[in-house]
């Protein structure tokens, strides 16, 4: 077997620097006429090509032409430190030797210990007994005795290699698993060290062989290889087998082939595609088959199916760059029916940024998909481009900050909807806090547009469309907002309430359809944007008319770092903005009521609750809470949220309901219990199941787990997977570790493991703190 990239394991290049060091260090030994006996103290640095050398005691045989150091022998070279008890050089047979406690430091950190060594032909050539490396990371290679021949290729016999620790209980003398070789040789040219006739050992009992064994040695950052497959099994995809290969073409340039083989599908072939240049850096990574079973009537019916993502970034000048990013598919299904990715909305993005300072200028080109089956394409807009330029005047007069903001777009549908906008606007603001303790904010913006429009719907009416419009229009608004925060401390306590009200004094300008809605269309009032002064989050809406928005803010800080905050306002306006729907909360002169609650009495507990309140009846619109805590050796993450019914947000009827739970269970040092559920409770359905258990020290892992999707749709059906992940530190990774909703389109990465980094985690982590919280 041939290990590529990710791979990296025992060096024995400790070898090479030992006979390098002792050939330098002869040449520093004194040579009288006579046998004499010195003492050695070097300086505390070796400089470059410099030997230093410090020995108890230093004797010359000049009759025999023999060197010998003995008594706590220390030689440094280049930063390398060479010990042992006992060093002697015969310059008449060109022999070297080290006795006693041998052992070798390299500048990386990396210590080589030997019982004795003999080096000859100019250091080329030699054999070192009972041979033990100590790597940067721990691990250790040993061998019974080593060779060396022309001062490249050193083998070592009877070889064992292990990065776990060897247990301190009585009577363990071998390592969780270790790999042991006939014969292992560390070829200097090719960089590679080789096993012959290997075999793993796990809990000291045989579990694999292997004739031939490979990978580059650590001075090599990478090289072309087989990396360690992935399996699984699926009742969607059957039993699954991925062997992904590693192709280093050139420094800054690499591949690597991932192809899937599945028993009922046939064939994911995936490839990743990486460059390196001067000006930047860009990936393309590529999917495609031709489906064994194909369902009549759903997306899975095509011949061939596929994906292309792909993302770069380059600069121009050092205030100047530009880049890119594709997410292409064949259809709607395809990467959610393969394991692939769960991404619904793909974007297509080309840009170019310049900075300088506080001011910039972006421009965008955009093309956007949406995977859900009941998204209609023909209304999914393009942007061709879309054009934002951002200036900072600075303090004006020393009074006020002013800014100015300028977009300009260009978009367009494939059902004919055109709609091309020029915006601009100033904004000055000041802060400051009065002698009483009053904090003050005070602006003034002036926004003016201009839209050219074709074919912007009429209203609600699916059939009916304006015709070729331009709008013109503009909106000053002024404002302030204050806030008197009062104190009180105990000493051991501090409360803060905080009364808020802002006053926004503008004219009443509509919106029109005429302007068709593109970029507002997401929207939710709650307590991120009760202060804000236009709570759409695009330009196609603005929110207009004089209006007041009020809150309060109670805040608590305990001495031990605990902490607690309530927030909860409403917002007025002299009349009904009918730009916001009926169900939105704000259409009204009176608002509903939006809050959020947030407690953390201390690092082990966090719970986050955010609401809105019908104004009439007091019932939720919107009810979200979070609760993540640790307690002892459990972590866990309780989610609900609750949506009202909001068409204008969702294509399904009625009110939205959801409840998630996850934890990790601690079970011992090196053992969990994981485990998460979601569920729709609005339609009594579990969406999703995971269960399973984890181990996981200092070199090995293992996990085992059952995941149940209950998601189906058109070609997508109901699946259950189980899943295996071993973890072999320096190896990598077989199992399943892919990315859910990944940018990258499945290229599996075979360096993830259960407890690293949450989006790569075999089954998901409930809440992205608990795996190192509960390590």
């Amino acid at each position: 077997m041939n290990l590529g990239t990710g791979s990296g394991h025992a060096t024995l290049r400790a070898l090479a620097i030992m006979a390098l060091v002792l050939a330098t260090a002869s040449l520093c030994a004194p040579s009288p006429s006579r046998a004499e006996t010195a003492t050695a103290k070097p300086g505390s640095n070796a400089q470059p090509g410099e030997v230093l050398m410090q020995a108890d005691n230093l004797v010359y045989d000049s009759d025999h032409e023999i060197v010998t150091a003995t008594g706590n022998v220390e030689i440094a070279y280049d930063s390398r430190i060479l010990k042992a008890d006992k060093v002697t050089y015969d310059q008449k047979k060109d022999l070297v030797t080290a006795d006693g406690n041998v052992s070798l430091l390299e500048p990386t950190g990396e210590v080589a210990f030997a019982d004795h060594l003999a080096l000859r032909n100019k250091m080329k050539d030699g054999v070192v007994q009972t041979l033990s490396v100590l790597l940067t990371d721990k691990s250790r290679l040993a061998g019974h005795d080593a060779e060396r021949v022309d001062g490249t290729v050193t083998t070592l016999h009877r070889g064992v290699y292990s990065p776990c620790k060897i247990c301190k209980e009585e009577g363990q003398t071998t390592p969780l698993w270790q790999i042991k070789a006939f014969r292992v040789i560390h070829n200097a040219k090719t960089k590679r060290i080789i096993y012959e006739d290997a075999y793993m050992e796990l809990f000291g009992v045989p579990v694999a062989y292997l004739p031939f064994f490979s990978h580059p040695d650590p001075t090599v950052k990478r090289q072309s290889g087989f990396l360690v497959p992935t399996i699984a099994s699926s009742t969607d995809l059957g039993q699954e087998v991925t062997i992904p290969y590693y192709w280093a073409i050139a420094p800054n340039m690499d591949a690597t082939i991932a192809p899937q083989f599945t028993s009922k599908q046939g064939i994911v072939y995936q490839g990743q595609f990486r460059h390196r240049l001067e000006s930047g850096t860009y990936q393309l990574d590529a999917t495609s088959t031709w489906p064994r079973d194909r369902v009549s009537g759903t997306p899975g019916d095509a011949a061939f199916r596929g994906s292309l993502f792909s993302n770069g970034r380059f600069n121009i000048v050092p205030t100047w760059n530009w880049g890119f990013q594709t997410e292409l598919v064949t259809d709607n299904t395809y990467l959610r029916k393969y394991g692939l990715s769960d991404k619904t909305d793909l974007t297509n993005n080309l840009y170019v940024e310049h900075f300088d300072g506080r001011d910039s200028l972006t421009a965008n080109g955009y093309y956007f998909r949406n995977l859900l089956p009941t998204t209609n394409r023909d209304n999914t807009p393009w942007v061709a481009p879309i054009v934002n330029f951002d200036h900072d005047f600075g303090n004006i007069f020393g009074d006020g900050r002013l800014t100015f903001n300028s977009n300009m777009m260009v978009l367009g549908t494939p059902a004919g909807l055109d709609s091309r906008r020029l915006s601009t606007s100033f904004k000055w603001e000041k802060h400051f806090t009065s002698r009483a303790g009053q904090v003050y904010r005070l602006f003034a913006s002036l926004r003016g547009d201009v839209y050219s429009t074709d074919k912007a719907p009429i209203g609600t009416t699916p059939t009916t469309y304006h015709g070729n419009e331009t709008v013109a229009r503009g909106l000053p608004q002024a404002g302030v907002e204050i806030s008197y925060p009062f104190v009180n401390s105990n000493g051991w306590l501090r409360q803060v309430i905080e009364p808020i009200a802002e006053v926004i004094v503008a004219p009443t300008v509509h919106n029109t359809d005429s302007i068709p809605n593109q970029d507002s269309i997401n929207f939710e009032f709650d307590d991120t944007n009760l202060f804000s002064e236009n709570r759409f989050p695009g330009y196609d809406r603005w929110e207009s008319g004089s209006r007041v928005n009020a809150g309060v803010r109670y805040s608590v800080y305990g001495n031990d770092g605990g902490k607690a905050s309530i927030l909860f306002g409403q917002s007025y306006r002299l009349q009904e903005d009918n730009s916001f729907s009926t169900s939105s909360g704000l259409r009204d002169q009176k608002s509903d009521y939006v809050g959020s609650i947030q407690i953390s009495p201390n690092d082990n507990f966090v719970a986050v609750h955010r609401f809105r309140l019908d104004k009439d009846d007091f019932k939720f619109k919107r009810n979200e809470f979070d609760l993540i805590g640790r307690v002892g050796p459990l972590a866990a993450q309780l989610g609900y949220a609750y949506y009202a019914n909001d068409p204008t947000l969702t294509t399904t009827t009625g009110a939205r309901e959801e409840v998630s739970l996850g934890g990790i269970l601690k079970l011992s040092e090196y053992w969990r219990l994981f485990g998460s559920s979601t569920r729709d409770l609005a339609n009594k359905v579990t969406i999703s199941n995971r269960i399973g258990v984890g181990y996981q020290d200092e070199c090995f892992g293992l996990s085992v787990g059952f995941y149940q999707s209950n998601i189906y749709y058109q070609d997508i059906q109901k699946s259950n997977t189980f899943l295996v992940e071993v973890t072999f530190k320096n190896l990598g990774t077989t199992g399943t570790g892919q990315s859910s909703g990944s940018a990258t389109a499945g290229v599996i990465n075979p360096g993830s493991s259960l407890f690293g980094k949450e989006d790569t985690s075999l089954f998901g982590d409930p809440a992205g703190w608990i795996n190192k919280s509960s390590q």
